[in-house]
């Protein structure tokens, strides 16, 4: 806070001797620290980029109408993430907040502005005075050896904006791949619903003529009818459920009022992961960009505890005076303002900065143990996933097609008669349909664990991870 005892006025002579030097120490102290927050911005894209493999491009305006894609053509997992960090209006919206606290940084380096304080005074009796004139400017340096603690505060709460806002990018990545997940292993199960329709309505046809021959019970066509209503019924709901992840989708990539008449497309593969846990423990803390923010808002509190250990003498300025008296007489001298701590020491706000320093490290603390747990659960899900789905296909899967040829063989050899074969053919759709319920839990997991360890499942060679994200 500028300190001023009483206002002076300067003339032009004063104003260039005196000002002169402020002006000097003022341009110093204020660095040449820019409002630019391109450089920051590019750092969290290329740290979304390098985690997700798409580049976040926030430098160029979302797209208001359909360019990247059409609206019809088969949707891609890869054009999705990009058009969803791109057009996303919720992730644009925070990537705002790094100008915020770019501006921020640059305005902790600041000193206060000088305050130059005009007196006019003028006598009651002209008779026996004449008109005094003052002039004094001064300038608070309190702020000049708070600097470097309050502009490393801000440094680490813009550092902490860059991960945050890198970490929310990657969520909606995680989010609209496992939404792309949903719809591609949707349409599996509903071409999978509509084999099954059509080999039940075979079965119908069957057990209907073996009815007109003699051979069977209406019991059974009506068994085979209840089970085709039941099949009919569980293909809504999977339409349905398809039907609302488009729709999801489409808001996530920017385009909620878009047509969903569209399909996702696969490349039909399911990638492993070659982690254990020790190594998914390592990535998460190492990679994790929330574990990182929380960091830098230790950084940021350790920062502000130790401005407000220098805040102790509250005010402290230099300036010059200049008078003139009614005579003509001119003078002019220095001014040393300062603040006598007498009934504010500023213990109460070093007390509250350092109970908010510890809050932080406990916090970052919670926030590392949070993610090893996270990347430790994922793992676990992803693991047993994939046991799962490898074991169904060898077994469950393997021994309905062996029965669908046995069923084939008995038919042609008279052994057996149509509905064998059907419900063989029945058993083996079912088994699909639930092998691709199980993959789709795999690769639900397998996004979960990406998110998890911080959107990279590889250890880079050479040793652990690099933070990715920070400076």
């Amino acid at each position: 806070m500028t300190a001023l005892a009483r206002p002076r006025s300067a003339s032009p002579a004063f104003t260039q001797g005196a000002l002169l030097p402020l002006g000097v120490i003022v341009a110093l102290a204020g660095g040449c620290a820019s409002l630019d927050p391109t450089p920051d911005i590019r750092r969290a894209s290329a740290t979304v980029g390098e985690r997700s493999g798409v580049a976040a491009n926030w430098s160029e305006p979302w797209e208001s109408a359909l360019t990247s894609w059409d609206g019809h053509a088969p949707l891609s997992v890869e054009s999705a993430v990009a058009m969803a960090l791109r057009n996303n209006r919720e992730i644009r919206s925070q990537v705002e907040q790094i100008a915020a606290s770019r501006a921020d940084l640059v305005q902790a380096g600041l000193l206060p502005n000088p305050v130059v304080g005009l007196t006019l005074r003028f006598p009651f009796d002209p008779v026996s005075g004449g008109t005094f004139i003052g002039a004094q400017v001064v300038q608070s340096f309190t702020a000049l050896w708070l600097r470097d603690g309050k502009m490393a505060a801000a440094d680490a709460r813009l550092n902490q904006t860059v991960l945050d806002v890198s970490d929310r990018a990657l969520r909606l990545v995680a989010d609209v791949r496992s939404i792309h997940a949903n719809i591609e292993f949707g349409q599996r199960a509903v071409s999978l619903s509509d084999e099954n329709l059509a080999t039940i309505r075979r079965s119908i046809e069957s057990l209907d003529a073996r009815v007109r021959g003699g051979e069977g019970t209406t019991l059974d066509v009506n068994r085979a009818k209840q089970q085709l209503a039941k099949a009919e019924a569980d293909r809504v709901v999977v339409v349905r459920d398809l039907a609302k992840e488009r729709r999801r989708m489409l808001e996530l990539i920017g385009f909620a009022s878009e047509g969903a008449e569209w399909s996702a497309a696969t490349d039909g593969t399911i990638a492993g992961t070659p982690l254990d846990e020790a190594s998914v423990i390592v990535l998460a803390g190492s990679q994790r960009l929330d574990v990182a923010a929380a960091r830098s808002i230790v950084e940021a509190q350790r920062a502000d505890l130790s401005v407000e250990e220098g805040r102790r003498l509250k005010d402290f300025g230099l300036g010059a005076d200049f008078e003139r008296s009614e005579s003509g007489e001119k003078s002019i001298g220095p001014v040393v303002e300062i603040g006598i701590p007498i009934f504010d020491t500023n213990k109460a706000q070093i007390a509250r900065a350092g109970s908010l320093a510890r809050a932080a490290l406990a916090a970052y603390e919670a926030t590392t143990h949070r993610a090893v747990r996270e990347a430790r659960v994922a793992w676990v899900e992803l693991d047993s996933a994939s046991r799962l789905v490898a074991q169904y296909r060898s077994d469950v899967l393997a021994l309905s097609e062996r029965n669908l040829t046995l069923a084939e063989s008995a038919l042609k050899a008279g052994q057996a008669d149509v509905t064998v074969l059907l419900e063989a053919q029945r058993e083996l759709i079912d088994a699909r349909r639930v092998l691709n319920d199980l993959e789709r839990e795999e690769a639900l997991a397998r996004v979960a664990l990406e998110q998890a360890v911080g959107g990279r499942l590889v250890v880079p060679e050479g040793g652990s991870p690099a933070q990715g994200g920070e400076r």
